[in-house]
């Protein structure tokens, strides 16, 4: 009796090719492991793209939420799991939306290369003339033993201006006016810009000239504090170390348009000087 050959069914045919694509994903997955890069790239072109940071070939680890101006701080940290050392590693901080922030970053200390098995931070000096939330971006490019990988992740840390935080300046009038800060009572660095009590009918008040005090009392008035001024109007209070001046709200460039009180106008295109002072108006003319 002869035996008839089978030709194997659709069904069975799937199956085995799945089987295959299978134990092929689980042998790929046993050689790459857990891997946190945004592109990795080896010695025979293979690239993958994952998100596991906490144990990754290139560990990626937020060190800090919340730095002081003007400290250097870690603010995150990589660890090289990689079978070689990594002898070019660079990193570039940057802020993800500069628009939206008044910090700065002062300065940057990252690792030049991490060697296999060992862990570096990256050191990052903020400036801050207030308290707020910074997104920091962090961009590594690093190869070394065949491997080539980069990593871009977004971390975002609180800046805290170092002394108090101030918020505002608040004008009984043209003549005084009161630094607010949060809490309680300090004293700042303030420079007081000043014009002439008398202004001529209609005309400017000048001239614009500035008095600056180390250490301003924010409980007591400001022009009390003021050595060697008397009756001459505030046309703007800055505060140097912060990066910011708050204009009365009635000056128009030349003169105070409305001497009544109200909160002071936040300018932060400083330092002033007195063309700044005497070319910058906060009045808005369409309420005339």
């Amino acid at each position: 009796m002869s035996a008839t050959a089978r030709t194997p069914t659709a069904d069975a045919s799937a199956l085995r090719t799945l089987s295959l694509v299978l134990v092929l994903a689980a042998a790929v997955g046993l050689v790459i492991g857990t891997v946190g890069f945004t592109a990795m790239e080896a010695d025979r072109g293979l690239a993958v793209n994952v998100t596991d940071d906490a144990s990754a070939y290139l560990g990626y680890e937020p060190l800090a939420d919340e730095v002081r101006d003007g400290e250097s701080v870690p603010v995150v940290e990589y660890r090289n799991r990689f079978g070689g050392d990594l002898g070019e590693f660079d990193v570039d901080v940057s802020i993800a939306d500069p628009g939206a922030t008044d910090a700065t970053i002062e300065s940057v200390e990252p690792p030049s290369s991490l060697e296999r098995g060992s862990a570096a931070a990256v050191d990052v000096t903020l400036r801050c003339p207030e308290r707020e939330a910074v997104p920091l971006a962090f961009e590594v490019d690093a190869n070394g033993g065949g491997v080539s990988v980069s990593l871009d992740r977004t971390h975002t840390v609180t800046c805290v201006p170092t002394g108090p935080t101030v918020t505002g300046v608040r004008y009984t009038g043209v003549g005084n006016a009161f630094v607010d800060v949060e809490g309680r009572n300090a004293t700042v660095e303030a420079t007081v810009w000043l014009t002439a009590a008398n202004p001529g009918e209609g005309g400017p008040e000048g001239p614009i000239r500035s008095v600056t005090v180390d250490r301003l009392n924010t409980s007591k008035p400001v022009q009390s504090q003021l050595p060697g001024v008397s009756n001459e109007r505030i046309a703007a209070v800055e505060l140097p170390d912060r990066g910011v001046a708050f204009f009365h709200p009635g000056w128009n460039g030349e003169q105070h348009a409305d001497p009544e009180a109200g909160r002071g106008v936040r300018f932060t295109d400083v330092p002033l000087d007195a063309a700044t002072v005497s070319n910058t108006s906060v009045v808005d003319e369409s309420d005339d």
